[in-house]
């Protein structure tokens, strides 16, 4: 197993919890421009920004709890995307977009859920 255990376990139950509400928060935009038509769009567009951060810092955490080749069994992600995306959101806020964060939502947040529930169970069998 690998160290700190419960840690791992914690940072992956939040980062489930996390995935799902920002899939619920996000449900209603359905093209990156609804983030950018009124207030309300821009608020979810800022939750939904920091909900990434969120994420993506608590991989980068595990990866520096357990090292990178914790998920190599777990080829299917784009690992060094996922922290590289944290660096980005952290560092140059400024340039994140709407289509970024929109297709982060649609399109990578599905499969890293799957995944990240599959280390879970992995874990939790060992």
């Amino acid at each position: 197993m690998y160290p700190n255990d419960q840690r791992v376990i914690t940072l992956l139950e939040n980062n489930i919890e996390e995935m799902n509400l920002l899939m619920e928060m996000s449900k209603d935009i359905e093209k990156p421009d609804d983030f950018l038509t009124d207030v309300s769009g821009m608020i979810v567009f800022r939750a939904c920004g920091m909900s990434l951060q969120f994420i993506t810092e608590n991989f980068v955490k595990i990866r520096n709890l357990c090292g990178v080749d914790f998920f190599k069994p777990y080829s299917e992600i784009p690992w060094s995307s996922v922290f590289g995306m944290r660096n980005f959101l952290s560092h140059e806020y400024g340039d994140v977009d709407a289509l970024g964060i929109f297709n982060t939502i649609k399109t990578d947040i599905p499969p890293l859920l799957k995944t990240t529930e599959k280390i879970l169970s992995d874990i939790r069998q060992n």
